[in-house]
């Protein structure tokens, strides 16, 4: 929440000609918000002969309060960490103590939140409300900090679930390879993998340095856990059987074979998370590669493999 409240003043108060295109983020999170619940939602409506749109109308006026005002949003998430004075609200938001108080009667004529003894608390309204609108400054603050990283790529490889949460990834770089130095990327990756403890990885593509990569993790006592689609283990073993029995013979090594397009390839460690996109033609782009260390963003990265990891089958020794 705290991180959150970083990137939301910059976003708010963003100038016109600052190069952040508004229509642009919005582009791209129509694209991020499709969840399961909207579609339920969405189905409900269209059974019942109402507009999609009759929901903005119900809720409009609460979002326009909400998200009109800076001093409300910080506001709500402020009081989102805990119970906050308004002499608190003032020293944090650095406004006075008046508009402070202002702020907050918008807020509990709402019932989103209310004054205490100790302070200013969120009602269960207010929680629901301070949560989503979290998200959404998050997501907002990942779209915005290489809109054209996401503009470039294809991000319907990435799960829906996933997306919704992607504001999780939080702070990240973009390494880039260009024509002075086309394996940039890579070698970047290599370098920043390669004292990896727990190695966690999801391809759809085949690299002839990931297969040394993976026999030097394994010699070093890494842990190896693998997705791999069935095209990528076929070029495997292919070019080198006996090498991939041997791989399979170590105990601290496990792969799983999957059936079905993977639309990501990723790598998590225990310190890094690197995902790579296909390009919107549909081929997979390798001079992109996005890399964080942020807590966030492993426990994404590492959720993430666990779900591909739970529709795929799990190899033995022999099966190749």
């Amino acid at each position: 929440m705290r991180a959150v409240k970083k990137e939301i003043s910059s976003f708010l108060l963003c100038p016109t000609d600052s190069g952040c295109s508004l229509r642009t983020i919005l582009s791209i999170v129509s694209n991020i918000y499709s969840f399961e619940y909207y579609k339920y939602q969405k189905a409900i409506l269209k059974y019942m002969g109402r507009k999609e749109y009759s929901m903005y109308e119900e809720a409009g006026d609460l979002l326009k309060l909400i998200t009109s005002s800076n001093v409300r949003v910080k506001v709500m998430l402020s009081i989102g960490e805990g119970c906050k004075t308004s002499g608190q609200l003032r020293d944090e938001i650095g406004v006075s103590s008046s508009t402070v108080i202002h702020a907050a009667r918008d807020l509990e004529r709402e019932q989103m939140l209310v004054e205490k003894e100790d302070g200013y608390h969120l009602t269960s309204i207010g929680n629901i409300i301070c949560s989503k609108l979290s998200d959404t400054i998050g997501t907002l603050a990942v779209i915005r900090k290489d809109e054209g990283f996401w503009l470039t790529h294809d991000i319907q490889g990435i799960p829906e679930e996933f997306l919704g949460r992607i504001g999780e990834i939080k702070d990240y770089k973009i390494f880039t390879s260009g024509v002075r130095d086309v394996f940039k990327t890579l070698t970047i990756y290599m370098e920043l993998t390669r004292k990896a403890r727990e190695f966690f990885g999801v391809s759809p593509i085949f690299v002839d340095a990931f297969v040394s990569l993976i026999k030097k993790l394994l010699k070093g006592g890494a842990k190896v856990n693998l997705v791999l689609t069935e095209d990528v283990l076929a070029e495997l073993i292919d070019k080198d059987r006996k090498g991939f029995e041997g791989i399979m013979e170590n105990k601290d090594i496990s792969i799983w074979k999957i059936n079905e397009d993977i639309g990501v390839a990723f790598t998590v460690t225990n310190s890094v998370f690197s995902l790579g996109l296909f390009g919107l033609d549909g081929i997979y782009d390798a001079s992109h590669d996005l890399v964080s260390r942020e807590k966030g963003a492993i426990n994404w990265g590492r959720e993430l493999f666990e779900y591909y990891k739970s529709r795929a089958r799990k190899l033995e020794l022999g099966d190749t």
